[in-house]
């Protein structure tokens, strides 16, 4: 078979189309969408939990409106922490984060552990000083505390997300503040 223009364009065109159905997938229909993954398990999670949660979804329509885009992806958690935010870079007028979370036998936790680091991400869309691992540093220093988990490296968590995180998980399980036991559904540890 002999490569003629139109056979090469076509082999590029197909290699394109396919290989854009590996990259990183948005959870709705907006191919613009703040919040990509490429973890199916996690794709079904978002929409879970923009469906079953008037917090999460809060979250999800603030990231909207804001120059922050979050690469979402599953991974082992750390000895201190089973969710994390890494400032990635701010170029072409948009700010990239990239949040990794633990898989977590309990979806709805889960969810709730996504909607902890999505409130870190919504404080940086706030923060518009924000364009660098030093400047979200300082600004947590400002807004939030060291977390006490985190053994090694700068960490720091806000009242704000712990916060967020519960009441997704409040809006998911139907509980309301004291219902939930502690041992049983107490989120894991989290930090920026």
């Amino acid at each position: 078979m002999t490569l003629t223009p139109a056979r090469i364009l076509l082999l590029v065109t197909f290699l394109v189309a396919t290989s854009t159905a590996s990259t990183a997938q948005t959870f709705d229909d907006d191919p613009h969408s703040h919040i990509r993954t490429t973890d199916r398990r996690l794709l079904r999670l978002l929409h879970d939990g923009v469906r079953d949660s008037d917090t999460f979804r809060r979250l999800v329509d603030r990231l909207r409106r804001s120059d922050v885009i979050v690469y979402l992806e599953c991974g082992a958690g750390t000895r201190t922490a089973d969710g994390r935010l890494m400032f990635i870079s701010a170029v072409g007028g948009f700010r990239y984060v990239h949040i990794r979370v633990a898989r977590l036998v309990s979806a709805n936790v889960q969810i709730a552990l996504i909607g902890h680091e999505l409130r870190h991400a919504v404080e940086i869309a706030d923060a518009p000083a924000i364009v660098d691992g030093e400047t979200l540093a300082r600004e947590y220093e400002r807004i939030g505390f060291a977390n006490p988990h985190q053994d090694t490296g700068a960490s720091y968590d806000s009242d704000a997300a712990v916060v967020a995180g519960y009441q997704v998980l409040r809006d998911l399980t139907g509980r309301v503040a004291g219902q939930i036991p502690t041992p049983n559904l107490q989120l894991p540890t989290a930090a920026y």
